[in-house]
């Protein structure tokens, strides 16, 4: 049950990060403010989230898929 969770966990921070970059997905953080919103941080930087966060859980789901190969 761990591995599943951990799976969900990892494809969500990859799920997210996707939604960060798309402008047309779920809910428009890159496009649906305006600049002159408070906390409007620009349009590069929710990208370079965006693809952290992608990367971060694309690692994770590789480092996890290793550590379990070398258990069994």
């Amino acid at each position: 049950m761990r591995f599943i969770t951990t799976v969900l966990a990892w494809a969500w921070m990859i799920l997210i990060g996707v939604l960060l970059i798309t402008p047309g997905g779920v809910f428009c953080i890159a496009c649906g403010q305006t600049p002159s919103v408070a906390g409007y941080v620009g349009n590069p930087v929710v990208w370079l989230l965006g693809i952290v966060s992608i990367v971060i859980g694309i690692l994770g789901l590789t480092t996890m898929k290793s550590l379990s190969a070398g258990r069994g």
